[in-house]
């Protein structure tokens, strides 16, 4: 199953792909595809569609 959730990610000064990548990869996600969708003083607020193994 295909499912869409939002995450709030820490900031940090050297944003890249990866990093937002290997946030995801400490929660056992492997998106399928992520956008950052919310900029706060703290944390990004990102989009991420995975594969959900019930």
């Amino acid at each position: 199953m295909i499912v869409t959730n939002d995450f709030e990610i820490k900031k940090t000064e050297n944003l890249t792909s990866l990093y937002i990548e290997n946030e995801f990869a400490k929660l056992n996600i492997i998106p399928l595809r992520w956008a950052i969708v919310k900029d706060t003083d703290d944390f990004y607020t990102v989009t991420v569609s995975y594969e959900k193994n019930l």
